[in-house]
């Protein structure tokens, strides 16, 4: 029992990493791909 409860906090952890993690590689894809377009828009 105190080993499952052990890890299920773990669990927590990683997800909640992973989450911030695809967030912020989505924010990045989001910002590079909205400069090319600006860059193909305005010049």
């Amino acid at each position: 029992m105190t080993d499952q409860s052990r890890e299920i906090p773990q669990d927590a952890d990683l997800r909640n990493l992973a989450r911030l993690v695809s967030a912020c590689t989505l924010g990045l894809w989001a910002f590079a791909a909205g400069l090319l377009i600006g860059t193909f828009l305005f010049s």
